[in-house]
């Protein structure tokens, strides 16, 4: 009988060391919901505060210069009928708006940019390059009376119906406190919008000097670009001008 109890001796201390154990791992489970719980209640406070804005901004960055110019002259400006009607007057004012933010802009931040969208005629396109690169020489030397920029203070707009398919258009703006005025012709070619002449007239700007005073530069004739003499004559000035 003393074997026997010898023999069985260890199964029993060998399962009281299981129980405990299995108490171990279970005390164990019981504990860590809790601190489970604590986290996944923390990480819903966290995502709380970012929805709300308290800790993170959600805020898109503003454009740069560069990007805002880019845009005004990838911008294209289309009406319905192939001639500019009545109901299209809204859109030529916005597109003469645009075309100045582009142009001021440009000087002010010193960016190379295209007029293709606005302007089709290849003298008064190269008229503009050369004296959108002008200006900017004049505004970094700070011979430039007025205050160029990207964003502008429009006015009430004059709208003239010239022709079947032709506007006069008078759009007075300011920077800074700066007044000027855009005067332009403009046309429907193949339903977009085209500046085909166009006049600033400021004291000291290089259109006043290339192609006439306030007093003399009339806007009536939408083939002046075409008019070559004319055109070499803009040019010989525009060479003339030191800055």
């Amino acid at each position: 009988m003393k074997n026997v109890l010898n023999y069985r001796k260890p199964k029993f201390w060998l399962l009281a060391f299981s129980i405990i154990i299995l108490l171990a791992v279970g005390i164990g489970l019981i504990a860590n919901p809790v601190i489970k719980g604590r986290d996944a209640l923390e990480q819903i406070t966290d995502l709380e505060n970012i929805s709300s804005g308290e800790e993170v901004s959600l805020e898109r960055p503003e454009k740069s210069a560069a990007e805002i110019l880019k845009e005004l002259a990838n911008q294209p400006f289309s009406i319905s009928g192939n001639q500019i009607g009545d109901d299209d007057q809204e859109t030529v004012v916005t597109f003469g708006k645009a075309f100045v933010n582009l142009y001021t802009g440009a000087v002010a931040e010193q960016e190379t940019v295209t007029f293709r969208n606005y302007i089709s005629n290849e003298n008064l396109l190269k008229y503009t390059n050369t004296m959108l690169e002008l200006e900017q020489r004049k505004e970094l030397k700070g011979a430039i009376s007025v205050h160029f920029g990207l964003e502008n203070e429009f006015k009430e707009a004059e709208l003239k119906k010239l022709d079947v398919n032709l506007y006069y258009v008078s759009l007075p703006f300011s920077n800074q406190g700066s007044g000027m005025n855009l005067q332009m012709l403009v046309q429907a070619e193949n339903k977009a919008l085209k500046i085909v002449d166009y006049y600033f007239g400021n004291k000291d700007g290089v259109d006043t000097i290339a192609t006439g005073h306030p007093a003399d530069r009339k806007l009536h004739d939408p083939k002046r670009w075409d008019d070559q003499v004319w055109v070499d004559g803009v040019f010989e000035k525009l060479d003339k001008i030191e800055i």
